[in-house]
């Protein structure tokens, strides 16, 4: 059984690592001492034990989905970036066609067999998971590093009610490499990291941020690739991706009808995000673009009848004028 798991994987360009279901009970302190930001499971009891999602769970298949893309450098006026890994088709539509072509295998293999997937939807730490899964370690951009794909991957999992042997935890870390922490704008990436000040974070929240805050995310639309591009250990991944374009004009998404964004954007792993939000983030962009022709977007921006939209216009302007 083990050698045709590992084996669908490498035909799939997957990495994929195993694990018992026995309770995470070395988050359990972290956990408690954390405030949850973001779209994480807010119950800690759900975090840290498996079998409250799913009762007779004993293994957990861990999938590592490399990205595809890297950036393609393009000069344009008036442009904001996309992350690589929300260019091209939704990774999560892809990683759950994965994990059930998995379940398929599994079950011709094993009889009465139950599971449950999840893709960025899981109660579990996918990280922690991966990382007991034996997949890779935690670098110091506290992304997961696998030893093929670097941090250059899309997590997805799936409980299962059968009990199968686990790969060994690979040992290996940074060094003495400080180049993400250097690198970051906003200082997010300290030995605890500070989720609120990331960049990828701020570009999903739903409020009016700060002017100086909105100074910090630069072009960013959706993510933020800049921890992952400096790593030495992700040179060569990136370097057999292919290039794409990333960015993506201010005015056409500031302008762009319900059907233009979803057929541009909503099939992409930022289009869930929604429209008004990515609007805010092209104003913000535009904001910090230091183009003269920018100023009369902003301005248009200020007559909008959506409160975040001319909230974040007028913060906007302030910046543009200030910087």
């Amino acid at each position: 059984m083990i050698k045709q798991i590992y084996d669908f994987a490498e035909s799939r360009n997957l990495e994929i690592g195993i694990t018992t279901a026995k309770p995470f009970l070395e988050l359990q302190e972290s956990l408690i001492n954390r405030n949850l930001k973001g779209f994480a499971e807010q119950d800690i009891q759900k975090r840290i034990y498996p079998t409250l999602t799913m009762k007779n769970a004993k293994s957990i298949f861990v999938l590592a989905m490399p990205y595809r893309y890297r950036k393609r450098q393009e000069k344009q006026e008036l442009t904001g970036e996309f992350s690589i890994a929300a260019v091209g088709i939704d990774y999560h539509v892809l990683l759950r066609e994965h994990l059930e072509a998995l379940a398929q295998l599994l079950q011709q293999m094993t009889s009465n067999f139950e599971y449950q997937s999840f893709v960025d939807t899981g109660p579990l730490v996918d990280r922690a998971l991966a990382v007991r899964a034996g997949l890779g370690w935690i670098g110091k951009n506290h992304c997961l590093h696998t030893l093929k794909f670097g941090s250059l991957v899309f997590l997805g999992y799936m409980m299962t009610n059968i009990a199968i042997e686990q790969k060994k935890n690979i040992v290996e870390d940074c060094g003495s490499c400080n180049r993400c922490r250097i690198s970051c704008p906003t200082g997010a990436l300290s030995e605890k990291f500070e989720i609120t000040k990331c960049i990828s974070y701020l570009t999903q929240t739903k409020t009016v941020l700060p002017a100086e805050v909105m100074k910090t995310m630069g072009k960013q639309l959706y993510g933020c690739d800049i921890c992952q591009i400096v790593c030495p250990k992700n040179q060569k991944v990136l370097q057999s991706l292919e290039e794409k374009q990333t960015t993506f004009s201010l005015k056409e998404l500031l302008y762009c009808s319900n059907k233009e964004f979803t057929d541009k954007i909503g099939k992409t792993a930022a289009g869930w995000r929604g429209k008004k939000i990515l609007q805010r983030n092209a104003i913000i962009a535009l904001g910090n673009s230091r183009n003269e022709k920018a100023l009369p977007l902003l301005q248009e921006a200020l007559q909008d009848k959506r409160e975040l939209i001319q909230q974040t216009a007028l913060r906007a302007i302030y910046n543009f004028e200030n910087n």
